[in-house]
């Protein structure tokens, strides 16, 4: 990015909710999709062992075995309708050590529609906390587990974008190039969850 420009910029973020539905047209914001918050709830599957040993690890972090207060996994920002993607904006409160210590023991396999490595590096250089709650950093990094995991589960790619990769508010979709910018760097993203070059 050019110039240092205020994350929690709301423009920002509507901005790349108005160019998804641009580009892709059915757009749904808070979407949710219906999956068990509780690790338990994802015992019949294939990632269950892993799930289980990062939801220990968060637990033994600071020894808050309770952040966990959700049935159901709350929203995702963005679910386009087709081809069927979920798009994350993962400000600063993301960057924690939790969430370092859970993409730590992310399985290779696992598809994933950003890069974990600058994820990782990220965490360690915001190290951001949110102590309201006390276990607000473990129960963040849960749900974001939650969707990285989840969407593996039901199939639909997911992306997570950094408010700071651009200055999203000065897009428009009036200007082609920028159209023609944001659905490479989309498609970029998916790319990489479907494991293509």
């Amino acid at each position: 990015m050019a110039r240092k420009h205020n994350e929690r910029c709301r423009k920002c973020k509507d901005r790349v909710g108005e160019f998804l539905r641009h580009i892709y047209g059915e757009v749904s914001e808070q979407y949710g999709l219906n999956l068990p918050a509780d690790v338990e709830g994802y015992k019949d599957t294939p990632f269950y062992k892993d799930m289980k040993k990062i939801h220990a690890e968060l637990q033994n972090h600071r020894g808050f075995l309770q952040f966990v207060k959700a049935r159901k996994l709350p929203a995702v920002d963005y679910y386009v309708a087709k081809p069927g993607f979920i798009v994350e904006f993962d400000e600063s409160q993301h960057f924690t050590e939790p969430r370092r210590i859970v993409l730590r023991y992310y399985p290779a396999a696992l598809r994933l529609g950003f890069p974990k490595d600058k994820w990782m590096d990220r965490c360690i250089a915001l190290h951001k906390k949110d102590n309201d709650p006390p276990y607000r950093d473990e129960q963040r990094a849960w749900y974001d587990t939650l969707r990285d995991f989840g969407s593996v589960l039901r199939q639909i790619p997911l992306i997570r974008i950094l408010p700071d990769e651009h200055v999203w508010c000065e897009l428009r979709v009036s200007n082609e190039a920028d159209v023609v910018w944001f659905k490479r760097f989309v498609e970029n993203r998916l790319h990489q969850w479907q494991g293509k070059p």
